[in-house]
């Protein structure tokens, strides 16, 4: 081995930071939003629709969306639409960052009643 030394050396005067764990990669989050303050991408720094949940809404999101989340689960949501709450659920992997955000929202009196369930759901709005 020639270069024995030489790869040795040289892997001993790296930086250690090379090879110190990115923010983000640990803790679950993607280390995009850990660069960017935790804020979903699409998301408006003035509580904006996220672009994932938006598009459960079908074509075009309402002026005034409601959503119902349940606390214990990032994966699904109720969505009113047309005067009714549709259960969507099955969320590709960037909305359940966005529900959480979302559950930091302050909660609002739903316009037309919940489904008859024993959880406590909070609901959401957007304007």
């Amino acid at each position: 081995m020639r270069y024995g030394p030489l790869i040795l050396a040289l892997f001993l005067v790296s930086p250690a930071s090379a090879f110190a764990d990115k923010p983000g990669n640990n803790d679950g989050t993607p280390p995009g939003l850990a660069k960017k303050g935790g804020v979903p991408p699409g998301l408006a720094k003035k509580g904006g629709l996220p672009p994932g949940l938006a598009k459960k809404f079908g074509a075009a999101s309402p002026a005034r969306a409601y959503i119902a989340f349940d606390p214990a689960h990032d994966d699904r949501a109720w969505f009113l639409i047309d005067g009714r709450w549709i259960l969507k659920q099955k969320f590709d992997s960037t909305v359940p960052v966005e529900v959480q955000s979302v559950m930091t929202f302050e909660p609002v009196p739903p316009p037309v009643p919940l489904p008859s369930l024993n959880i406590a759901i909070h609901v959401v709005l957007f304007e």
